[in-house]
């Protein structure tokens, strides 16, 4: 009897182990629900750090870049890393909202570059939206982390130390809106410091080009424009707050004419629009840029370009 039971436990596990891919590559074929298996299964809540990131992933767990992005759109991984980037994909986690979406946790990596992502399919396995959860090598900032909890609200945190120890901090917290297809910001917790200063991450790019330079409405409330690759494809930096309603972009834009240049990514529904002159720019959203704003409010208004300074 024994010795059946054994006999059963053994087949079984050969079953288990033949319904589940145990390596990524490229070279193999794999379906949605492969891919989606593939990753961990993990209990909320689920907490991503910045030290997390820096940790050595198994080298054996790594995902194929192709196959990755056979399932999750690489424009919103080239969002964070720029275009023709190919970083090593790992698996962090899976879990899944009980008749709902199913949540998978991403790392990316190229270098010191590394970016936590939250990904979400529906309950047929389609892929939905994916948002970053923590960065690392991009911004200056002292510690970070991402929580998912067990009532599927997403927090980002980000802290940072100033000269006179201070503490500043930025603290988001996301939802999934099914019904808009993405994740839609419920409350955002900045400390005035924060606020007054925001990070500028191409703030010391070269600006030689015509219209390069910051067109700024006060700190909060900018658009900052830096040589990019070539005259034709400057870099763009958004960043505004409202009342009630904030957004921020980083991207690269191309001039369709002598005075527009278009912000417009393939597989990005998000467009912007920015129409130059001596001093200053008017940017128009013509494409959906939900996962940069909240609901409330769009990538619109006239800035004046900021004087600058003399060396």
């Amino acid at each position: 009897m024994k010795q059946y039971l054994f006999l059963l436990s053994i087949l079984l596990l050969i079953v288990a182990c033949k319904g589940k891919k145990t390596s990524l590559q490229d070279n193999e074929p794999v379906t949605v629900e492969e891919f989606i298996e593939f990753f961990p299964e993990t209990p909320l809540p689920i907490r991503i750090a910045d030290t997390t990131l820096v940790k050595k992933s198994t080298d054996s767990l790594q995902i194929g870049y192709k196959i990755f992005t056979q399932f999750i759109p690489d424009s919103l991984i080239q969002k964070d890393f720029g275009k023709g980037a190919t970083p090593k994909i790992f698996p962090l986690g899976r879990t899944r909202e009980e008749g709902k979406e199913t949540y998978l946790l991403i790392k990316a990596t190229t270098g010191a570059k590394r970016v936590a992502y939250l990904a979400c399919f529906s309950k047929k396995n389609e892929f939905l939206q994916m948002l970053p959860l923590v960065k690392t090598g991009t911004d200056q900032y002292s510690s970070a982390y991402g929580v998912l909890d067990k009532k599927f609200q997403i927090t980002t945190y980000y802290e940072k130390k100033r000269a006179n120890n201070e503490t500043s901090f930025k603290r988001n917290v996301y939802i999934f809106n099914s019904g808009a297809n993405e994740f839609t910001l419920i409350l955002t917790e900045p400390n005035e410091e924060i606020i007054e200063n925001v990070i500028n991450p191409i703030d010391t790019f070269p600006t030689k080009n015509k219209y390069s330079g910051d067109y700024v409405k006060d700190k909060k409330n900018f658009i900052s424009v830096r040589d990019g690759r070539r005259a034709t494809e400057p870099v763009v930096f958004v960043h505004f707050e409202k009342s009630d309603c904030r957004g921020e972009l980083k991207g690269t834009a191309r001039f369709v004419s002598a005075t527009m240049a278009v912000f417009q990514e393939s597989g990005n529904p998000c467009s912007l629009e920015f129409t130059f002159s001596n001093n200053r720019v008017v940017m128009k959203e013509t494409g959906g840029c939900g996962t940069y704003r909240d609901i409330k409010c769009f990538f619109e208004g006239t800035y004046p370009k900021k004087k600058a300074k003399k060396k």
